[in-house]
């Protein structure tokens, strides 16, 4: 049974290992939301990654997701080169916030057998929009001054 706000069309993004890291949704920005429901990119004109941030991530080609480097770092369960892991259930999404500009996309690299050593999370995390905490606002020292 899918989990409020998971839309069953929602296509598993896996890593080289198998496991389920995250998903492309199938909303108006195809946005990748990690499984814990953090959204970090989207796809544009049906290929480039980019982060929420703007910066521009990867490729996704033939169901497969190269970084710059043009190595494999994320899988389809079509491609994936492991085993797959059993999905667990999703979490609810989180809001997106506003999408930032988009950075100029590199040139697309060769595109190489190898995978990646960063994993999949760590690669869509590269895009995320970055939070802060309370107590870690612009402009406040956390130095205390005597």
């Amino acid at each position: 049974m899918p989990h409020e706000g998971v839309c069953p069309i929602d296509k598993t993004l896996f890593d080289k290992i198998g496991l389920n890291v995250a998903y492309l949704s199938d909303d108006y920005d195809n946005t990748i939301y990690l499984w814990d429901g953090h959204p970090v990119a989207y796809l544009f004109d049906d290929r480039h990654v980019y982060g929420m941030n703007g910066r521009h991530l990867g490729w996704l080609i033939d169901s497969i997701i190269f970084n710059h480097a043009g190595e494999r770092v994320g899988f389809t369960d079509r491609t994936c080169p492991a085993p797959l892991a059993k999905e667990l259930g999703k979490l609810k999404k989180y809001p997106k916030g506003e999408i930032r500009p988009r950075w100029q996309a590199p040139p697309l690299p060769k595109l190489l057998y190898q995978l990646a050593d960063e994993s999949l999370e760590a690669f869509l995390k590269e895009g995320q929009v970055a939070l802060l905490r309370s107590g870690n606002q612009p402009g406040r020292s956390s130095l205390t001054l005597k």
